[in-house]
């Protein structure tokens, strides 16, 4: 059974609530709470696997509330259900919250919403990982792509198109702007995948005051993984995005275009998520170089996935995140989205490569399996023949 705290201060409200989900009894536990501090004291009783609140309440608000409850139950899944969405609320919301609901919501939005972010638990090989995830608010930006950023944004001729070529570069900022773009914030009907159409969407008003006003993206400078880099991850996800795009392309595949690039640019962003929060020194006891590098390698796949999923992307890209290390083990048929990225991320290697070992790195059968057993050689060609694959300024 799912454990759900709803928080409001109108009581009203809560009724309504209890009412629309009765349906849902058998397969959730529900609390409600009309405070913020009600709903602490009953955490400490029992803690949630998912806590609904309102944004604004007297005394503790939703922010304050779930900034503890991430402080004190990082595993808890955070979602606002709000009718409130002034531009200092939205700021605040995106370090706290994994998703945002807009008031009214539709009882089967809100029954998706919190279903889908408990089923996610799934993906994870234990709670740890739920916890290392909970922690965390904002990634990390390689800190030659965060200084660039902060210099466009100042200048006097910033434009729109400019901020979105840095953003699109850089792994963190482009989950950061996707996230938030989707979110019911701006009650988008078709989800952004691209960060360029983010960026349009936010202006440079409201990305300047996400980036210089509020510190939405942040430079990662340390981490907790030796030999990890930032700047080194920035480039292999750029150089997957624009292999997997071409894989695409290739097999005349148009639909998975921007998925494919969107995806190929956050197949790794779990190790974003390990190396920073290992460098936090706040979940667990300390591990050697050597086995920190060994579960990032080990997990990296199941933890980038969670964390997409909590801050709602696509179930296509979550799933290919999932899966992108072994594609057979997703539920999907033919040249899927998860068997593009492995695809893609192995073309990579092998092509940074001195030999031929990468190869071998493939999942045994997969090529063959899909009829495309030929096509390696081809794609590693046209792989090298690309200019758009972008390198570190």
């Amino acid at each position: 059974m799912i454990r759900i705290l709803f928080v409001d201060d109108e009581a009203d409200v809560l009724q309504g609530m209890r009412r629309t989900l009765r349906e849902m009894r058998h397969e959730w536990t529900m609390e409600f709470a009309t405070s913020g501090a009600a709903a602490l004291e009953e955490l400490a009783k029992t803690p949630a696997d998912v806590i609904v609140s309102d944004m604004r309440m007297p005394g503790m608000d939703g922010w304050e509330l779930l900034g503890e409850v991430k402080k004190l139950y990082p595993q808890t899944v955070r979602l606002v259900l709000s009718g409130h969405a002034e531009a200092r609320s939205i700021m605040r919301a995106v370090g706290t919250a994994h998703q945002y609901l807009a008031k009214p919501c539709e009882s089967g939005t809100l029954k998706a919403a919190i279903s889908q972010t408990y089923r996610l638990r799934d993906l994870l090989s234990s709670d740890r990982l739920a916890r290392l995830v909970g922690r965390v608010d904002t990634l990390p930006s390689a800190p030659k792509a965060f200084q660039e950023i902060l210099a466009c944004l100042q200048g006097p001729n910033a434009s729109v198109a400019d901020a979105a070529k840095i953003i699109g570069r850089d792994v963190a900022m482009t989950a950061n702007v996707i996230k938030l773009v989707n979110s019911a914030f701006f009650g988008i009907r078709q989800p952004v995948s691209t960060a360029d159409r983010a960026v349009a969407y936010l202006g440079l008003d409201t990305l300047g005051a996400l980036v210089l006003g509020h510190g939405v993206f942040k430079s990662g400078v340390t981490t907790g993984v030796e030999g990890f880099s930032l700047e080194r991850l920035w480039q292999h996800s750029l150089d997957v995005a624009a292999a997997a795009r071409m894989v695409a392309l290739s097999q005349k595949l148009p639909p998975m275009f921007d998925e494919a690039h969107l995806g190929g640019m956050l197949h790794d962003v779990g190790k974003v998520v390990f190396a920073t929060r290992l460098a936090a020194g706040s979940d667990g006891p300390a591990v050697s170089a050597e086995d920190a590098f060994a579960q990032m390698e080990a997990h990296h796949a199941e933890v980038g996935a969670y964390l997409l999923g909590l801050w709602g992307f696509p179930n296509s890209i979550v799933e290919a995140v999932a899966f992108h290390e072994s594609p057979s083990k997703a539920m999907a048929e033919g040249l899927s989205l998860p068997a593009l990225l492995h695809i893609a991320d192995r073309l990579v290697h092998q092509r940074n490569s001195q030999s031929s070992a990468a190869v071998r790195e493939l999942e045994p059968g997969l090529l063959e399996a899909l009829g495309l057993a030929d096509r390696w050689p081809v794609w590693l060609a046209e792989l090298d023949s690309l200019d758009s694959v972008q390198k570190p300024p």
